[in-house]
């Protein structure tokens, strides 16, 4: 009974935040302190250029430097899964997905980076330029982070030794390079980063105002 009471704490618990933070940006936008804030027509500016952008690009330009050629299929449908895992086969062991967390760069971001950024830097300071400095911490640990998986993953492991498992492209076309093996993702994270980076110290900031 006991471990039952836990679960439903934990699972009231749960509930509660979402309510809160439903009611909090509610109440933002209500008050329009939302539309005042500096941070989110910044975060509104950036995003409309990123999605202004990307619908404007050509077919080959997507396929070719934003999805290498591999992670975007003829009915444009973007295949995530494939992106953070190649080129190892997610499917085929837990050894495998052990080396995606380790060795993929949006699941060393989002595992690791991303709540040590939160951690250093106070989200539930009161002025706006929390956003701006978390931010740019976002992207000195995002260089920091490329210099080490670069060193690693390009002049150590040495990627033409590595066993790719998860055939996407013919045969002949593979290539055995750090940059066809990450350069999708590092374009995602250095564009998409800022906007995920907002959207968790807002949930944060959230969370600490209505404690």
């Amino acid at each position: 009974m006991e471990h039952i009471q836990n679960i439903q704490n934990g699972v009231q618990t749960v509930s509660d935040h979402s309510v809160n933070i439903a009611s909090g940006t509610t109440k933002d936008i209500k008050k329009f302190d939302f539309y005042k804030n500096p941070v989110f027509i910044v975060f509104f500016l950036y995003t409309l250029f990123i999605a202004t952008s990307y619908l404007n690009m050509d077919k080959s330009t997507k396929n070719k430097y934003v999805f290498s050629d591999k992670f975007r299929d003829s009915s444009n449908t973007i295949h995530w899964l494939n992106i953070i895992s190649y080129p190892y086969d997610f499917s085929k062991s837990t050894m495998n997905k052990l080396k995606i967390i380790f060795t993929s760069p949006l699941t060393v971001y989002l595992l690791i980076i991303l709540p040590i950024i939160l951690n250093i830097i106070d989200p539930s300071h009161k002025t706006y330029k929390v956003y701006f400095y978390t931010v740019m911490f976002s992207y000195l640990m995002l260089m920091i982070l490329f210099t080490i998986h670069v060193i690693i993953f390009k002049f150590i492991i040495n990627p033409e030794k590595v066993n790719i498992e998860l055939h996407i492209l013919p045969k002949e076309q593979v290539k055995k390079t750090y940059e066809s093996f990450y350069r999708t993702q590092w374009v995602l994270l250095f564009f998409l980063s800022p906007i995920l980076i907002t959207i968790c110290v807002y949930i944060d900031r959230l969370l600490n105002r209505v404690k």
